[in-house]
Parts: C-alpha cells; structure tokens; sequence
C-alpha cells in the first residue's frame, strides 16, 4: 500500500499563515480607462479566492510556487468578461484555471466613459520562508 505517507504535509496550511500570494509591485498592464489603482484594489479585496486556488493545489504539490499572469478583459459594466492565463511559470493546470476562473466573477467600476479595459495581471505563488 502507499498510504504511509499520506500523512505527511497534511494540516500544514490550518492555523499559520504558510503561504504568499503576492500582489506583485510591478505594473499590471492596462489598456482602456480605469485606473490602475481601482483595479489593485479590488485585485487586494479578492486576493484569498487566489490564495485559495493556491493552498488547494499546494496539499498535492508541496513545492508549487511561480507567476501566473492572467489576462482579462472589463466591460462597460464593469463585469470581467473573458479571463485567461497569459503567461505562467507554475506549470499547473488546476491552479492556472481556478485563478483565471476566480478573476472571471469579480465586479470592477465601470470604466470611465465606457468601452472596455484589457489588463494582464501577475500573481506570485511563493510559500513563506522561500
């Protein structure tokens, strides 16, 4: 049987904070009229769906960790319209869905004078400690 060390890493993320997601420095790119700063913000409010995405995977891989930039697109509405992975480092399928999937339902303001914003945004995987 291999169930000996199922054990092993289990419980780890309870309690303590053992894992980063970081709401990277460098500019998101932004191409239509929101500010870049309403974007991090509501980026900031939802970072544990992200984070969450991240501890589930973290559970099979334990040494998980990388960018995944995302690129979605804002409509007139401010709702996201289309989400997808545009760049990754993580080499993992489920956690580059479920960050595009999350940034999918988030509501944004409305862009000024309408039309949509196209921003590619990266988030950094890291454990704490790294």
């Amino acid at each position: 049987g291999g169930t000996a060390s199922y054990g092993s890493g289990v419980g780890t993320l309870g309690g303590k904070q053992s894992v980063d997601v970081g709401i990277t420095s460098s500019e998101p790119m932004v191409m239509g009229s929101l500010d870049k700063e309403l974007i991090r913000q509501v980026i900031q409010r939802n970072r544990s769906q992200i984070r969450f995405c991240y501890e589930s995977q973290l559970t099979k891989y334990p040494k998980l960790g990388g960018k995944v930039a995302v690129k979605f697109v804002i409509n007139a509405e401010g709702r996201v319209v289309s989400s997808d992975v545009a760049q990754s480092t993580a080499g993992n399928a489920e956690l580059e869905s479920c960050v595009a999937g999350r940034v999918r339902t988030w509501q944004f303001p409305k862009p000024k004078g309408g039309g949509v914003v196209i921003v590619t945004y990266p988030f950094i995987f890291k454990q704490s400690g790294e």
